[in-house]
């Protein structure tokens, strides 16, 4: 398994080494001696030395696709990195330098099977946007419309595959040696290859572009670009062009006669939609992925990145923002817990303390002056304190959340999406607590009901006749067992080296008697006194080794 993949496991040892240098250096209290910043180990070249956070996102940059999106996965994982670390990760660059046009158009006419000249009246060889796994041309359909092919990279899928297989087998051995005892590598591992997978896969994208547009069907001031289907597949998808202005250009949107607070609070309320309406949001809400068309709509753009929310998620979120905006710490801690989130119950009442000396912190200030990303950011310093565990998709959705904030506040700098919340919270019953009324609803929990119902008699007498017989089984999954094996081992390599030891020594004795009796009286029984002391010291570095 070692020599699979490994002129790529050379690459990354040779990458990591380098940076991995800088770490050691840098924690060891010498950084400032070693000057990284000279440039002289391929580093660029500045006046301050690198700090170890950014040794590792220029290692992840250096390794491509694969670690770049890593690094983005656990930018939103403050439960597994220190703030430093996640701040650092957040700037990873997703910029690479484009294919040729040449390769580009060999996958388009692979993907869609025809020459580009056949297929388009125009292609635009220079690329509008270029990122690690794919890069965005314009072109013309043969009827006139104007579309954007969003094209993967040659290459792209086998080398992701590779690295994954590496990644893999790294998450097993750390896993089987148990290094990182309070993390599920495995878990980690099979979330991220599920992830950077679908984002492989353009159709997703596009499916996921078609569920906002019918979202949003009914909503006149949004803009979702359509798909081209006949033209989409795994590794490229056509979408119409959107015509428009980045939203943060607020002089282009003065231009335009379009104020920015009033695009502020249409952003939030689209946000509040997709959330606690519809349950399916976008999840990477930058600049770059809203355009302002000249009718005043918002156009979104770029959908590879999703989150969702079942009906239960939905109730529990707002729960969890009528608790903050009625500074009810019960109801807090209850939605945390229903979204997920779990916590020793040892610790449980010294978290709900601390937490509410947090919230009535903020909740004395004025409502404008509230941040929620300032908020969620001590909200999640606490709950490393306490070591919470957070599932990833509410991170996911905090990130976004704050994301959003933030492009609000560059449109304006009052706005508060706390502020925009508080509305919704006071009337929103309507739109997320009588759906659970509603009759759907009501039918869909009858027939649970009723299966359970149903379900219940024939396996209670399979519970019974199993309990007659005696074949009732019963599994418990005691938590403390790779540590009771692994402390049982060690004291039976220590018993097993003291035998070793005493019987080696008394051999030796009788041996020496038996040949050479005078032998004891002179100083080779001190050279094997020695040797034997060796042979322990020996064994037990091999132990601790071990």
């Amino acid at each position: 398994m070692f020599f699979n993949h490994i002129r790529r496991k050379t690459n990354i040892a040779k990458v990591l080494t380098k940076h991995g240098f800088g770490l050691l250096v840098v924690n060891l209290g010498f950084g400032h001696l070693v000057p990284f910043h000279w440039g002289l180990l391929g580093h660029k070249r500045r006046k301050e030395p690198y700090r170890p956070e950014e040794h590792l996102r220029l290692a992840f940059e250096e390794l491509g696709t694969t670690f770049i999106k890593l690094g983005q996965i656990l930018s939103v994982r403050p439960d597994l990195l220190p703030e430093s670390y996640i701040h650092e990760l957040s700037k990873l660059q997703d910029r690479v330098p484009p294919a040729t046009p040449e390769d580009i158009k060999r996958v388009v006419e692979k993907e869609l099977g025809g020459k580009v000249e056949d297929l388009f009246d125009y292609f635009e060889e220079e690329p509008l946007a270029s990122a690690s796994i794919g890069q965005v041309h314009r072109a013309r359909l043969k009827d006139g419309k104007r579309v954007v092919l969003k094209v993967q990279k040659p290459y792209v899928e086998r080398q992701v595959e590779e690295d994954l297989a590496i990644l893999e087998e790294v998450a097993h051995r750390i896993a089987r040696l148990g290094i990182l005892k309070n993390i599920d590598v495995i878990s980690l591992f099979e979330e991220f290859a599920y992830t950077i997978r679908n984002e492989l896969d353009y159709t997703r994208e596009g499916r996921n572009a078609d569920t906002f547009r019918k979202n949003f069907a009914e909503e006149k001031g949004v803009y979702i670009p359509k798909v081209y289907w006949d033209y989409t597949t795994k590794r490229v998808l056509c979408m119409e062009e959107v015509e428009g202005v980045k939203i943060t250009d607020l002089q282009a949107l003065e231009s335009m006669g379009v104020h920015p607070s009033q695009i502020a609070k249409k952003g939030a309320r689209i946000y509040i939609q997709m959330i606690f309406k519809d349950g399916f949001y976008h999840a990477d809400p930058h600049p770059g992925n809203f355009l302002i068309m000249k009718d005043g709509r918002i156009a979104l753009l770029d959908f590879g990145m999703v989150g969702t929310l079942d009906s239960m998620g939905r109730l529990s979120l707002f729960q969890l923002n009528y608790g903050i905006v009625n500074n009810d710490i019960d109801l807090v801690v209850d939605a945390l817990l229903d979204l997920g989130v779990s916590i020793d119950p040892r610790k449980e009442a010294f978290f709900k303390r601390e937490l509410e000396i947090l919230f009535s912190y903020y909740l004395l200030q004025p409502m404008r002056e509230i941040k929620i990303s300032k908020l969620l950011d001590d909200t999640l310093k606490l709950s490393r304190k306490y070591g919470m565990r957070i599932p990833s998709d509410l991170f996911l959705l905090l990130k976004t959340l704050a994301l959003a904030e933030g492009i609000g506040m560059s449109l304006d700098p009052n706005f508060r999406l706390i502020k925009e919340l508080a509305p919704f919270v006071k009337k929103g019953f309507r739109q997320v607590i009588l759906p659970f009324a509603s009759k759907r609803e009501a039918l869909r929990m009858a027939l649970l009901a009723t299966k359970m119902a149903i379900q219940a008699v024939p396996k209670g007498k399979r519970l019974l006749n199993n309990l007659e017989r005696g074949k009732l089984g019963i599994s418990i999954d005691y938590m403390g067992e790779e540590r009771f094996l692994r402390d049982l081992r060690r004291d039976i390599n220590r018993l097993s080296l003291s035998i070793i030891t005493l019987g080696f020594m008394i051999a030796s004795a009788l041996i020496l008697l038996a040949l050479s009796p005078h032998l004891l009286k002179d100083y080779i029984v001190y050279g094997l006194v020695l040797l034997t002391l060796l042979m322990v010291a020996m064994g037990f570095v091999k132990l601790r080794e071990s």
